[in-house]
């Protein structure tokens, strides 16, 4: 997974796989991007279809040049046989929840870094035992859907420590949480390797769209 070594990363969430927004968000400075496949996004409402109908929208995207991630469906859509056809696109990883990846999800990836979000509920001995399974980085779910959009708090940060000291892999952050900037540093501090800023923070406007990303990037 390409990712900055003497900072905090910035990647951001694609609220729907558009070109436009993309480039809205790398000209904020954003280090890489995340599209979706196969899934529906809770935070955005945007309904994500098959690699099929994606495709055109997420070669537009890749073409960019900019690292970027594929989440590859939710539970029961998750198609082994798209990730193979998605291998070759250029993707830098895939990402899905663990609780939703196939047994054979990390032999699927290929050589694409696999990616597994964690559930809330998840700890340092899940995060442990998925990486000596394969997986090369861990998004740390933070929040039941209920308490999106809350303030950044302590039993957050603990968690994050717990977990990224007790594995040797990126832990990415989602923006679960209403983060503002100056989160990034606390993120940083207790062992994040980046932060994934979505709907929750960056809206779904295009008009709107770099300008709520730019102050992120610029805090780092």
């Amino acid at each position: 997974m390409r990712l900055p070594e003497s900072r905090l990363a910035v990647l951001v969430s694609l609220p729907r796989n558009e070109a436009a927004l993309a480039q809205a968000a790398v000209r904020a400075g954003a280090d890489g991007l995340k599209v979706h496949t196969n899934v529906r996004h809770r935070a955005s409402g945007t309904t994500f279809g098959p690699l099929d109908a994606e495709r055109e929208a997420l070669r537009d995207i890749l073409a960019l040049g900019v690292p970027a991630g594929l989440v590859v469906g939710a539970a029961g859509s998750v198609s082994i046989a798209e990730m193979t056809a998605a291998r070759e696109m250029g993707f830098d990883y895939f990402d899905v929840y663990a609780a939703d990846a196939p047994s054979t999800y990390v032999e699927a990836c290929g050589p694409v870094t696999p990616m597994v979000a964690l559930g809330p509920g998840d700890g340092p001995s899940q995060a442990q035992a998925l990486v000596r399974r394969g997986c090369g980085a861990l998004e740390l779910s933070t929040l039941e859907p209920d308490r999106y959009g809350t303030p950044l708090t302590l039993a957050t940060l603990a968690r994050l420590e717990a977990v990224a000291s007790a594995v040797d892999v990126p832990v990415i952050v989602p923006s679960q949480h209403a983060l503002v900037p100056d989160d990034l540093a606390l993120l940083r501090a207790a062992g994040a390797a980046a932060v994934l800023l979505g709907a929750v923070v960056t809206g779904t406007d295009v008009a709107a769209f770099g300008a709520r990303i730019a102050p992120y990037a610029a805090a780092l």
